[in-house]
Parts: C-alpha cells; sequence; structure tokens
C-alpha cells in the first residue's frame, strides 16, 4: 500500500465519521427526535432539553463526547438499565466471555 492510497483512506474515513458526528449531533437536537432520543426521560415525565425557537439547534456541537467518555457503569445502569449497561460492556469489550 502506498502513502497516497492511504492518505486518500484516512481523508475519506475522517470525512464521514465528522459527518456522522455533525449529523447526530444536529438531528438529537431537534425536538421532533425527542421520542428517539429521551425515549425514558419522556416516559419518566422528566424535562427534555430542548429549545423549539433557537437557530442554536442547527449547529453541531460535540461537547456530549466528554460527557460520553467520563460516564460511569453506575449512570449508565441508573439511566439506561442492565441492558443498556451489557450493551456498552460488549462495546468496550469486544465479547461477553
Amino acid at each position: 500500500m502506498n502513502a497516497e492510497s492511504l492518505f486518500a483512506s484516512a481523508a475519506i474515513n475522517i470525512g464521514l465519521a465528522v459527518f456522522i458526528l455533525s449529523l447526530f449531533s444536529i438531528l438529537k437536537k431537534q425536538p421532533s427526535n425527542a421520542g428517539i432520543y429521551y425515549a425514558r426521560r419522556l416516559s419518566l415525565r422528566q424535562r427534555v432539553p430542548l429549545d423549539h425557537s433557537s437557530l442554536h439547534r442547527f449547529l453541531p456541537s460535540v461537547s456530549w463526547i466528554s460527557r460520553a467518555i467520563r460516564v460511569t457503569e453506575d449512570e449508565i445502569l441508573e439511566t439506561s438499565g442492565l441492558d443498556g449497561l451489557i450493551l456498552i460492556r460488549l462495546f468496550k469489550f469486544g465479547s461477553v466471555t
């Protein structure tokens, strides 16, 4: 593999990752998607942090990434339940055994 192909592959993958993370960030802020991203909060009748009138909801942000990295297993268990915790562990360690 030559360096040119490696650079092209890296550029495509990084570009796609940035695009997908931006799309996720924008879609999460839309009030019409609250049922998808905040289903548990809505079922427990908790407040959902959405701003209906601001243009800020159309700008991508990555502030959620630092919070996602620092979250503890107890917080995952409390907010997402045992199924969510097991899924995170599978992603983290690759397998159950």
